[in-house]
C-alpha cells in the first residue's frame, strides 16, 4: 500500500513537471521571462490565463492540461481565446465567429402578455380546458397573427412548446375562447393606459435571439425601458412565469 502511494506521488510529480515543460515549449509560460512582462500585460495575467507573445502584442488564453490516452505527457487544452493585449489599446476581446443555427423570436409583446395576463389562465384551467392553447390563441389574436406559423415565430412557442393550434377545440373551448380574447384585450389596455399604443409598438420590436448557444435580446430603446420601469415590467429573458 505504501509503495503504491509513493508510485502515485511520483506519477503526479512527473505530470506536473511535464506540463510545465510543455507550457514553456508552447511559450504560454515564459519562466523567468514572465518577470519581464510589461505591467500592461501582467494586469490581465490571472489564474488559469496564459500569455503568448505575438508579433503585434500578447495573446491571452484560458486553458487547462489533461492526460490523453496514448500520450505519456499532459496536453494543453485551450478552453477559450480571450483576445490580444497591446500597449495602446489594452485588451482587444476576441470576436468568435457566428455559428449556424441562429433563431429569432418575437419576444416583447409576449412578455407584456405574460406579466399582465397570467392570472387569466386560471379560469380555463379550473374548467378543465386546454389552458395553454387558449391562452396562446388569445395573445396571438391581440397581435393580429393567430396562426400556427405565428406561434412558432413567437416566444410563446418556447414557453408553451409543441402546441398544435390547427387542432379542433372542444365545444366548451370554442365558447370560452372569445371570452378569453376580450379579457386579454381589456387587461392589457387597462394596465398600460393612455400610452398603450406606443408601449405595444415598441415592445413588438423587441426580439429574442439565440446565437452561439445562448440567448440575447435585441436592443431595448430608452423609451421602452422608461415605460417598462413605470409599470414594473422586466423584459429579462428567463424570468419565471407568473401564472399557475
Amino acid at each position: 500500500m505504501k509503495s503504491q502511494k509513493i508510485l502515485n506521488l511520483k506519477k503526479n510529480l512527473l505530470f506536473i513537471l511535464l506540463f510545465f515543460l510543455l507550457c514553456i515549449k508552447l511559450n504560454l509560460i515564459q519562466g523567468d521571462n514572465m518577470k519581464t512582462l510589461p505591467d500592461w500585460v501582467l494586469k490581465y495575467k490571472k489564474k488559469g490565463v496564459y500569455v503568448k507573445k505575438t508579433k503585434t502584442g500578447y495573446a491571452l488564453y484560458r486553458g487547462h492540461s489533461e492526460r490523453v490516452p496514448g500520450k505519456s505527457y499532459p496536453v494543453f487544452k485551450c478552453d477559450e481565446y480571450l483576445g490580444i493585449v497591446t500597449q495602446k489599446d489594452g485588451l482587444i476581446n476576441s470576436k468568435p465567429p457566428v455559428k449556424p443555427g441562429i433563431k429569432v423570436y418575437r419576444y416583447g409583446f409576449f412578455r407584456l402578455a405574460e406579466v399582465l395576463c397570467s392570472v387569466l389562465r386560471k379560469s380555463p384551467k379550473m374548467r378543465g380546458m386546454n389552458t395553454d392553447v387558449l391562452f396562446v390563441k388569445a395573445v396571438l389574436s391581440y397581435e393580429g397573427v393567430e396562426s400556427q406559423i405565428s406561434y412558432e415565430g413567437s416566444w410563446l412557442s418556447i414557453m408553451f412548446p409543441s402546441l398544435n393550434l390547427d387542432k379542433s377545440l372542444t365545444e366548451k373551448e370554442e365558447c370560452f375562447l372569445p371570452i378569453l380574447k376580450r379579457q386579454v384585450k381589456s387587461k392589457i389596455e387597462d394596465s398600460l393606459g393612455t400610452e398603450r399604443k406606443e408601449f405595444i409598438a415598441l415592445a413588438s420590436n423587441l426580439y429574442a435571439v439565440h446565437v452561439n448557444g445562448s440567448w440575447h435580446l435585441s436592443e431595448i430603446s430608452k423609451r421602452l425601458d422608461d415605460l417598462a420601469a413605470q409599470k414594473s415590467i422586466s423584459f429579462e429573458i428567463g424570468g419565471r412565469y407568473n401564472g399557475i
